[in-house]
Order: structure tokens, then sequence, then C-alpha cells
């Protein structure tokens, strides 16, 4: 599970604040639009095994750049 808090739209980017399970340590997610892809991310110590977490954050982010209006929040669950 990842959840996004404050997801914004500046400039061509989309940035947002992510939480990656348990972690209470947000890390900084820069989406480029027009590049598709992600800045550099940092893992919080100890959650190094959370990379898949990212990607999924990577392709809600790619899903709603073209989107008129994006949500605040959101949380990604799979199985």
């Amino acid at each position: 599970m990842i959840k996004l808090k404050e997801i914004k739209r500046n400039s061509g980017f989309i940035t947002c604040k992510a939480y990656v399970e348990d972690c209470k340590e947000a890390i900084s997610l820069s989406f480029d639009i027009s590049a598709s892809m992600l800045n550099k991310v940092s893992l919080p110590q100890g959650y190094d095994w959370c990379n898949s977490h990212i990607l999924h954050a990577k392709d809600y982010l790619m899903e709603i750049a073209s989107k008129e209006t994006i949500p605040d929040n959101h949380t990604i669950m799979w199985y």
C-alpha cells in the first residue's frame, strides 16, 4: 500500500508526499509529465523493499497527468 497526499500539478510536474506501508516518514515524489518520468526517489531507512510501491505511484501519476482535475489524496492498494 502507498498513500499519496497533497497531490499538486505545477509547471509540467505532479508532486506529492508518499507514505509506503506503515512508514510515518513522507517521501517527496515529483513526476515530470512531459518526460513521463519520476525524479529520483530515496526510500526511508528500512523500507528498501518498497521499490514496487514507487512504481505503482508512478503509474498512477502518469494516469492522472492528462486529467483536467486531480485529487488531493489517493491510496493505492494491491494484492
